[in-house]
């Protein structure tokens, strides 16, 4: 197994359990998870491309949420203050080497949706209003990385 699987399984583990005790992820985190992700995939050529086209998704999703939000409210609404941590930007951006674009997009969506599953299932827990969301979508990405390092079929990751 390599340093760099310990390494993202390790910093996904952490972000699921800072996440959902404090609600906050320490930023050394997305940084580890963001390089062990990058060396995991390293052996494609196109990778910087692929990392840019996710982000673009990824920005494009928000763009149009505060634009939504903002219309919808009559007023400029910060997406980070409102509805989206600073830390979930941070960890969607991380993961980015991971994924071909539609298996980013088929993450990001089930990810939301898990979370909202799993606030409904653990609110005995959680006591605070706000959805763990990086947390959550970080405990559902080690599932995920598991199950492709067991499993040859289907992967969804692009770690070989």
């Amino acid at each position: 197994m390599s340093v760099f699987l310990i390494l993202l399984c390790i910093s996904l583990a952490i972000i699921f359990w800072q996440d959902f005790k404090i609600r906050h992820i320490h930023i050394v985190l997305p940084v580890l998870t963001f390089a062990s992700a990058y060396f995991l995939t390293n052996y494609l050529q196109n990778n910087i491309k692929l990392i840019g086209i996710n982000i673009l998704f990824f920005s494009t999703t928000i763009l149009v949420l505060t634009l939504y939000m903002s219309l919808k409210n009559k007023v400029f609404l910060n997406p980070f203050q409102n509805y989206f941590g600073l830390g979930d930007l941070l960890f969607y951006l991380a993961i980015t080497p991971l994924f071909l674009l539609y298996n980013y997009v088929l993450f990001f969506i089930i990810s939301l949706f898990f979370a909202i599953i799993m606030q409904f299932v653990l609110r005995k827990w959680i006591r605070k209003d706000s959805v763990p969301l990086a947390g959550l979508s970080a405990l559902l990405l080690l599932f995920i990385v598991f199950k492709d390092i067991l499993f040859s079929f289907q992967r969804i990751t692009l770690i070989r």
